[in-house]
């Protein structure tokens, strides 16, 4: 699986309104950057095969954020 593959199975496990905001931010016009931590998009898309296998529970994102915060802050 490649990285665009990756990054669209993560993305379609979103919420629509999370969706929204990512699309928002890739087709701004800005010449800001989107960095895009490759580890955690990996971890993410092992969990969600790992959930859609029945192998392990899903948790509310507020329990992902403060899991992840440390990569983001690491950005």
């Amino acid at each position: 699986m490649n990285t665009a593959q990756g990054f669209y199975e993560v993305y379609k496990s979103l919420p629509k309104k999370i969706q929204k905001e990512v699309i928002d931010l890739i087709t701004n016009d800005n010449e800001e950057y989107i960095h895009i931590c490759l580890p955690a998009l990996v971890d993410g898309l092992t969990e969600l095969k790992e959930i859609k296998a029945g192998n392990k529970q899903s948790r509310p994102v507020s329990e992902l954020l403060k899991r992840n915060s440390r990569l983001l802050k690491a950005i």
